[in-house]
Parts: structure tokens; C-alpha cells; sequence
């Protein structure tokens, strides 16, 4: 009888410590997700925690790029014309679709209350919000907050005028047209001091971890 209750409270102790170790691996993973920044091309930085804005012919390039740069599950949000575009095909040469979580809204007000819950929430997401018009002041501060809440970090694809907003950064994105893959970057707007202009290639596609490789070839 003795036997048998050391035996128990000996499996109960190691089913204790293997709850733990399992309990400090996922901490383990779940701090990788919530690295301070994201390195999406060579001397550009995007700052997790925060929101970043892109406009631009080559806006969409620019969010693709760096959710392919982080190991999270990708939410893609926007209305019905902004998610149907979206290539499957052309973006698996950046990035698995399998990653992507598309969210179909039927009006601004609901595209940005997924918005602002998926940047809020605890998983540490890439948060891509595609709208035809700019966030206001009030509503990018909102996302700011939320986005500082749940780590993760969020694209604001911008459409039309560009307004104040308190987002981290602004980049404006446009293609190179006499070159293949390759983009130039300006970032047009940074609370920590990162202005400046880049040309980004895409070299190689996706490796075996899904993640782009990319070079700057100049900078200015």
C-alpha cells in the first residue's frame, strides 16, 4: 500500500515537471514572436509593438516582405475588392499562404474593429489592415495602443491622402521598373530617426523556412 502511494506521488511530481518544462518552452517560442523588431531588408528596421504605414504603387510588396520575415500567423484584413485581389500564386514566392488568415469585411467600421482586436490580441500576429482611405489621428492612436498590448506588429496599407497619424513609421514603396524584384523604399516618416532611402532586391525567393532573402543594393 506504502508502495503504491510513493509510486503515485512520484508520477504526480513528474507529470508536474514535465507541465513545466513544457510551460517554459512555449514562453520560450512566445518570446521569439515578440522580438523588439522584425529586420525586413538590410538597415531597415520595423519595431514590433507598433504600427507601420505604407503607401505607394508598391505598398502591398512592402507588408508582403515583412510577413515574410516573421514567424507568426499573417491576418490579412480588408474589404471584399482588396482581399479577392490577393494571388495565391504570387505569394507563395514570398511566403506560404498557408500563414495568411484572410478577413473579408463589409464596411470600414468592421475592417477596422478586426483590425484593431487581431493587433490587441496575445499571439503576437503581422496585422495587415488594406483600406481605401487613411486611419485619422484618433483611430491609428488606438491601433498604436492595441498593437502595443499584444506585441505583434501591424501594416497600415495607405489609399488616397495621407494624414497625421501616430503610427511608428511611413514608408512610401514604389517598383523599379528596369530592374526585376527590386523596390525602392523612402521612409518618409519616423518617430525614432529612420528617414531615408532604400533600393531592396529580392534575392533568391523562399528558402526551406519561408523566409525572403534580400539585399539593399543602394541606399541614399
Amino acid at each position: 500500500m506504502l508502495n503504491n502511494i510513493q509510486t503515485d506521488r512520484k508520477s504526480e511530481r513528474l507529470a508536474k515537471v514535465d507541465a513545466l518544462r513544457k510551460s517554459l518552452m512555449a514562453c520560450m517560442n512566445f518570446s521569439n514572436l515578440m522580438a523588439s523588431h522584425v529586420e525586413i531588408a538590410k538597415g531597415i528596421r520595423l519595431r514590433c509593438g507598433r504600427v507601420h504605414e505604407a503607401t505607394g504603387p508598391a505598398a502591398d510588396m512592402f507588408a508582403v516582405l515583412a510577413c515574410a520575415k516573421r514567424n507568426t500567423e499573417i491576418i490579412w484584413i480588408g474589404l471584399h475588392r482588396a482581399v479577392q485581389s490577393l494571388c495565391a500564386t504570387g505569394l507563395e514566392r514570398y511566403v506560404s499562404p498557408d500563414h495568411f488568415i484572410l478577413v473579408e469585411t463589409l464596411s470600414r467600421v468592421e475592417a477596422l474593429w478586426s483590425a484593431e482586436h487581431a493587433l490587441r490580441s496575445p499571439g503576437g500576429y503581422t496585422v495587415v489592415l488594406d483600406l481605401p482611405n487613411a486611419l485619422t489621428l484618433e483611430e491609428s492612436r488606438r491601433f498604436q495602443l492595441a498593437a502595443e498590448k499584444g506585441g505583434g506588429l501591424g501594416v497600415i496599407l495607405i489609399k488616397g491622402e495621407i494624414k497625421n497619424s501616430a503610427a511608428q513609421t511611413r514608408w512610401h514603396c514604389k517598383p523599379l521598373p528596369d530592374k526585376v524584384d527590386t523596390w525602392e523604399w523612402a521612409c518618409i516618416k519616423g518617430k525614432n530617426g529612420e528617414m531615408g532611402t532604400w533600393h531592396v532586391q529580392n534575392q533568391g525567393g523562399v528558402n526551406a523556412a519561408n523566409t525572403v532573402h534580400l539585399a539593399t543594393a543602394a541606399s541614399a
